[in-house]
């Protein structure tokens, strides 16, 4: 079933309604939800573009006694990429056991993890790197 998507304008703004709902677009979020063209200001300082993400993950699993991992620790069938150098993307997120860690019990170089504690053995350590770029 297709719904269809009428445009309404009241005060300088534009909304949309989908059936009985009114869509308003989020405040100052024209990139995620464009409604109106920029207007025309060379060059165009208010819409840089549309962010792109690209999402990559390190997975090892703990072997209960190290709390150093390396790229050669990496469990390639769920590995995506190593250890990257965190200056070269804009999130790093550790989960251990699949519970998010909080930045100052971990540090990232290039091509190593140092926990700041050794995790139980079998668990699976999942670092998440998050590159955010504007086309």
């Amino acid at each position: 079933m297709k719904q269809k998507l009428t445009q309404r304008s009241a005060v300088n703004k534009t909304y949309y309604t989908k059936e009985h709902f009114l869509i308003i677009p989020p405040m100052g979020c024209p990139d995620i939800f464009p409604v109106q063209p920029c207007p025309a200001c060379p060059p165009c300082p208010c819409t840089p573009g549309l962010l792109h993400t690209e999402t990559t993950q390190y997975t090892a699993i703990s072997d209960g006694t190290k709390n150093v991992y390396t790229n050669s620790d990496a469990v390639l069938q769920f590995s995506t990429s190593g250890i990257l150098d965190p200056n070269g993307v804009s999130i790093v997120n550790l989960f251990i056991n699949g519970i998010l860690q909080a930045p100052n019990l971990y540090t990232v170089q290039p091509g190593v993890l140092i926990l700041s504690d050794v995790p139980v053995q079998g668990v699976p350590l999942i670092l998440q790197f998050i590159k955010i770029t504007i086309s």
